[in-house]
């Protein structure tokens, strides 16, 4: 059955975990969120070794997946089986998951963690019909939901907070949920003994960091926005995230604005290609307004230069300074003077989608 990702909590509390979940969406960091909250319903922390089992969709070993969800549990009253990168399973494990579905095993909560899934996905389908699995998408929180989230976040902590501590901290705190968490356990520790937030204290101790996600930073780049992409750029490396995942997430950015751009040029349905390349319908309108503001030799001239990026990132070159370059580079394209990478892109046809890995 569907279910919003606002009503998941007051429904676990009120009718307990169900049969199987499935936890889908951008929002990783309340689908993590999520998945503790159901597996942490059955499983105590103590018994975890012995109840509890990770599968990874990518390399999942479908036999062994299945033993563990008819397994019967040592301590817990049920045992946690949490299948994860559910988007990534191949045709035969699809398959076997869609196949437990039919009867599953009263002794095991399936929890299914996946990123975007368009709505005709098999598994997406299977949760959303099934009497008694939950199917929760997890979009980024925004507006009302984020000023909720916030401060059901500070409540379950033992916080009060004032209403325009709540405001500031939603304009900071923007993003992804998983950024979001980490800057108010800061803000905690900011606090001390004190159980009440105000304005003064979210304005000491958090900063816009929350916003600095890698998905923010592709936002910067591919609006131009060199003045806000440096800074995120900045943080991130700050923070330890590695310059090749950067580069992927800009790259795979980069390749979806260039498999839209052809698909349009093939005439194909707006919406068609949204559904297929999991264009969110919030991201919609920009998405294709990008694409019609963006030149195919700029688009190009982009992708060889993520291509550059990478060869000198596996080479042991400066990371910062190459990550620099490549987000002022890239983010010239607004003033119409994309600087020259040195390599001259095709002439003609669509633009290449680089065959590039991280």
């Amino acid at each position: 059955m569907k279910l919003t990702a606002r009503d998941f909590s007051t429904r676990l509390e009120r009718e307990g975990p169900p049969t199987m979940a499935l936890l889908y969406g951008p929002e990783s960091g309340l689908v993590a969120r999520h998945a503790a909250l159901l597996r942490r319903s059955v499983v105590a922390a103590a018994d975890e070794e012995m109840d509890a089992e990770n599968f990874h969709g990518a390399d999942v070993d479908v036999m062994r997946l299945l033993a563990a969800c008819n397994a019967f549990p040592f301590f817990a009253r049920r045992r946690s089986v949490e299948l994860r990168e559910g988007d990534q399973l191949n045709a035969a494990a699809r398959k076997a998951v869609l196949g437990y579905l039919a009867s599953p095993s009263p002794s095991s909560l399936l929890i299914v963690l996946a990123g975007p899934l368009e709505v005709r996905h098999p598994l997406r389908k299977a949760f959303e019909e099934h009497k008694s699995a939950w199917c929760v998408p997890h979009f980024p929180l925004e507006g009302r939901e984020l000023h909720a989230w916030l401060k059901e976040r500070l409540r379950e902590a033992g916080y009060a907070v004032e209403m325009d501590a709540i405001q500031a901290l939603a304009e900071r705190l923007e993003g992804d949920a998983r950024n979001a968490a980490s800057e108010l356990e800061k803000l905690m520790l900011f606090l001390g003994e004190r159980r009440k937030v105000t304005l003064e204290d979210v304005l000491a101790s958090v900063g816009d960091s929350g916003t600095h996600s890698g998905f923010a930073l592709a936002e910067a780049v591919l609006a131009g926005r060199v003045e806000q992409a440096l800074p995120i750029l900045d943080h991130l490396l700050e923070a330890g995230e590695e310059p090749l995942a950067l580069l992927g997430l800009l790259t795979q950015r980069l390749r979806r604005l260039a498999q839209g751009m052809h698909a349009l040029r093939q005439g194909e349905d707006p919406e068609r290609i949204a559904t297929r390349l999991q264009v969110f319908w919030k991201e919609k309108n920009d998405f294709f307004t990008r694409i019609r503001a963006t030149s195919p030799r700029w688009l190009a001239n982009a992708l060889l230069r993520c291509q550059e990026a990478d060869r000198e990132l596996k080479s042991g070159g400066n990371e910062s300074r190459i990550m620099e370059r490549l987000v002022i580079g890239l983010a010239h394209k607004t003033s119409g003077r994309p600087a020259s990478s040195g390599a001259t892109p095709p002439a003609a046809g669509p633009p290449p989608t680089a065959r590039w890995r991280s």
